[in-house]
């Protein structure tokens, strides 16, 4: 093996540890696939279109069925494949929100935050310092304020 395919190697697969995201978006696996349409079946969808990974979020376009039966776009969380409320509209969080969301992202060793706003259902912390030095863009859910995706900051700008 080449000197710098064994470096670019060695890069990636630090890379995959700090949980930086390597490939924005992307379809599900086969297996993925089972997953996430068996969780639409349960949830009481019947019909869907194209599925993709987004920013660590399940996006499933023109799903139809749940209470109305019309079709809309749905995001799921990544791991336990939970529809995500959309519903409620994007805002900045209030300051008491934005305290306990900084409280709940201490515990897990990040120690400065930038702009909090909530977006398509989810948390979103802008330029959130960890104690290793490193800035992320973080997507929280809602309620528990779990880490659902984050990705590394390399220049402190938010990419699209």
């Amino acid at each position: 093996m080449s000197p710098r395919l064994a470096a670019l190697g060695l890069a990636l697969t630090l890379m995959a540890g700090t949980g930086v995201a390597l490939a924005e978006d992307r379809a599900p696996t086969a297996e993925e696939r089972s997953r996430i349409e068996g969780a639409l079946r349960s949830q009481g969808f019947n019909d869907w279109g194209r599925i993709e990974l987004d920013d660590g979020i399940w996006k499933i376009d023109d799903a139809r069925g749940g209470q109305n039966d019309r079709r809309r776009d749905i995001r799921l969380t990544p791991d336990d494949l939970r529809l995500i409320d959309t519903s409620i509209p994007d805002r900045d969080a209030t300051p008491e929100e934005r305290s306990r969301i900084e409280q709940a992202l201490r515990g897990q060793g990040f120690t400065a935050f930038g702009d909090i706003e909530l977006d398509d259902g989810l948390w979103e912390v802008d330029n959130a310092r960890h104690s290793d030095g490193h800035l992320y863009d973080l997507k929280l859910e809602r309620e528990s304020l779990r880490i659902l995706h984050r990705e590394q900051d390399h220049d402190g700008r938010r990419r699209g």
